[in-house]
């Protein structure tokens, strides 16, 4: 009689178990589903246009052919950095949602999932293909499609990290050259203190033949390598007038380059270089690195 109660413990013990598993399993499968669900479903080769509205700004990328412009303030479409156009969207693809936060709109201000958080909308001609608003706390972003209820975490997409403003998009590129075919540097200043610098077969000397300090004149050639500033401007040139100074950089193999500084209406200095011509910099760091006078070429020795 012993035996069979304990046979019959035995029994139900491995029924529940087994109910158990499969009530796990079920659990499981159901949330991996869920969660495989694809957020995302966008062709990057073929976007055309993407708003990202955070509070009170919005940022607006459009493509033009191959090149990526970002809308300005003011209305003025300017030349955005592509590499952080395409950064962003690689981000958007690679969206996983980690877990289901909420399935109703009861949380979507816990989350900033609601109108206080970041809306994304991401076009392909005239079709909007991702409309998303993001939230973030701490390394935790919280998705949302639109059009939907559901709250999804993930830990491993990083939002856009602040990125929503407008300069981060710009092509922030002051100078970026090839330096090898370098010819003549000339500084063009008001008055007589104007002077130039010519290479004559590797070796730098004034435009009257007196020899020019090489390692100076080679520290300064390299800042003409690749130089950014995010320090834009909102200047459009036409208010500007004519340049207080100019630099002209002419190459055996490429076209001249020339930096600008103008003198805006509140009599602060603004740059410019004719390869980013639509942007102007407002940094004074451009003016010190570049609008150097002659005897930072001349040997400490004279």
């Amino acid at each position: 009689m012993l035996n069979k109660i304990s046979n019959l413990k035995l029994v139900l013990g491995l029924v529940l178990l087994g109910l158990v598993y499969l009530a796990v399993t079920y659990f499981d499968s159901s949330k991996s589903e869920e969660l495989e669900k694809q957020l995302v479903a966008i062709d990057t080769a073929q976007v055309t246009a993407i708003d990202i509205i955070s509070g009170e700004q919005t940022v607006k990328l459009t493509r033009d052919g191959q090149q990526w412009l970002v809308e300005l303030q003011t209305g003025k479409k300017v030349s955005a950095e592509s590499s952080k156009v395409k950064e962003l969207l690689d981000q958007l693809i690679d969206i996983r949602p980690d877990r289901l936060a909420a399935k109703d709109q009861s949380k979507w201000g816990d989350y900033k999932v609601d109108s206080t958080g970041t809306a994304l909308r991401v076009a392909e001609g005239e079709t909007i293909t991702l409309d998303m608003v993001i939230g973030q706390s701490g390394s935790t972003s919280y998705l949302r499609l639109a059009d939907e209820q559901e709250v999804y975490a993930s830990d491993r997409f990083m939002g856009l990290n602040n990125k929503d403003q407008i300069n981060h998009y710009r092509d922030n590129t002051f100078v970026k050259m090839n330096t090898d075919s370098l010819m003549t540097i000339a500084f063009n200043y008001a008055g007589d203190s104007s002077f130039q610098l010519v290479n004559q077969q590797g070796s730098w000397s004034f435009e009257d033949g007196s020899a020019a300090d090489s390692i100076k004149v080679l520290a300064y050639i390299r800042k003409l390598d690749l130089r950014y500033s995010d320090n834009f401007s909102e200047q459009d040139g036409s208010s500007l007038g004519t340049s207080l100074a100019e630099i002209e950089i002419s190459s055996q193999n490429h076209q001249p380059v020339s930096i600008y500084a103008y003198q805006d209406l509140a009599d602060s200095v603004i740059y410019q270089s004719s390869l980013n011509k639509e942007s102007y910099y407002a940094d004074g760091k451009l003016g010190q690195e570049y609008f150097v006078g002659k005897s930072a070429f001349m040997s400490d020795t004279e």
